[in-house]
């Protein structure tokens, strides 16, 4: 069987791309139609990733490999004009050779082929999975400290404000002036922590910007979404037997490899031959003669060793991977990732849905006590530095969910919401 060739598997390569960008990732219903949405910006990666260009480069490489396996050489036709001396005419001898291995007729090349072909492919599909994995990690940085210096920008100003009310509140004998400080404090660190912020933020920008061939200056993003990861471990399993996770991809090169080696091993104990067909006929037209016959190469100084080498080497650096995962059971491996991806996202939702409306309200409550004499500038304070760390820690919860979340999907082979 002859592996697909390069054009057929690009395009469904790329509609396989697509596919990913354009339903695994739903919009939520709450975005804003102006800012940049993570499928958005996973489509434009997919399109312009240099790692993508080079997985194609290598998966290019493996099919001229394999289409090069299977192809015979190309026959030899030796034909000889003759003339006797003293004698009129001439005469023709004609001789036609097709080299042959045995890996040929055996074949061998065309499993050997047809299991490169398989490696490149999921190769393929496992780089592309790792291109998505890294954008949305990515994005989600862009996203989250573009939240956390608007979040530092905004207390600052808040800040600002609660040092003018305090001050008042000082001037009619209600609070202490002392504690303006802790606000006029708070308003110059937060805005040297934004500052910080944004070094960091150019920098995540950049890399994003690399990954996707567009600028992110003055993109807004929207806070990115994803459905609820599956509790049923048994289905995670029998989903990611059937993807390009890494075991799978190491699985079939190390088949590849003892097909390579098979090739070389068949050509190495039996000689190339030639089956020949000749004809010849006398420069006097009188005699004419044909038949057949074969040509040996006899393996003598070359018995292939450099490819028995060669193939020797491939198999026991695909053999070495997969003893690196020989005590990690995929079960239990996907079980431990589900478990932790599951628990930082329901982390990190509570923190959206209910942990911070509950503290933001309550700050609001307390300012609105201070302004009636009911609680005092220390209480104002304490409750927003809960806030303010609250916010803090409701980013970094969903950033670590994102990663969580990744990993799991780099272990499946595919995305979460594939997982049918």
């Amino acid at each position: 069987m002859r592996p697909e060739k390069g054009g057929t598997f690009m395009k469904k390569s790329m509609i396989w791309q697509l596919a990913i960008a354009a339903i695994l990732f739903a919009s939520p219903a709450y975005a804003d139609p102006s800012a940049l949405t993570l499928d958005q910006v996973i489509k434009e990666s997919l399109q312009k990733n240099t790692s993508l260009f080079r997985a194609q480069r290598d998966y290019d490489d493996k099919m001229a490999t394999a289409t090069e396996t299977t192809l015979l050489d190309n026959p030899e036709l030796q034909v000889d004009v003759v003339r006797d001396k003293g004698e009129g005419g001439t005469g023709t001898d004609l001789e036609f050779t097709q080299p042959l291995k045995f890996s040929q007729l055996s074949g061998a090349r065309g499993g050997y082929a047809q299991a490169l072909a398989n490696v490149a492919s999921m190769e393929q599909k496992y780089e592309i999975l790792k291109v998505i994995n890294e954008t949305t990690v990515l994005y989600t940085q862009v996203w989250l400290l573009s939240e956390r210096k608007k979040l530092y920008e905004n207390y600052a100003d808040d800040a600002d404000k609660m040092k003018k009310l305090v001050k008042e509140s000082a001037g009619q004998g209600q609070t202490s002036p002392a504690a303006s400080h802790l606000f006029s404090s708070d308003a110059a660190k937060l805005r040297a922590d934004a500052n910080a912020v944004d070094a960091e933020l150019r920098q995540v920008r950049t890399e994003l910007a690399r990954l996707t061939g567009r600028s992110f200056q003055q993109a807004k993003l929207e806070r990115p979404a994803f459905v609820v990861v599956p509790e049923d471990t048994e289905r995670l399993l029998a989903f990611a037997q059937t993807q390009s996770n890494l075991r799978n991809v190491i699985k079939n090169r190390i088949q590849a490899a003892e097909r390579r080696l098979s090739v070389a091993q068949q050509d190495a104990a039996m000689p190339e031959f030639g089956p020949r067909a000749f004809y010849s006929r006398s420069p006097n037209g009188d005699d004419q003669s044909y038949g057949i016959g074969v040509a040996l190469r006899i393996p003598l100084w070359n018995q292939n060793d450099a490819e028995r080498k060669r193939a020797n080497a491939e198999l026991r650096q695909a053999k070495s991977e997969a003893d690196l995962y020989a005590g990690l059971p995929q079960q239990d491996v996907i079980g431990e990732l589900q478990q932790s991806a599951s628990a930082l996202q329901s982390r990190a939702d509570s923190y959206f849905d209910s942990i911070l409306p509950g503290y933001r309200k309550s700050y609001e409550l307390t300012r609105s006590m201070f302004r009636q004499g009911q609680a005092d500038a220390l209480e104002v304070w304490q409750v927003r530095e809960k806030l303010l760390s609250s916010e803090n820690e409701g980013l970094d919860a969903l950033a670590q969910a994102v990663n969580a979340r990744g990993a799991l999907e780099v272990e499946l082979g595919g995305k979460i919401e594939e997982v049918r």
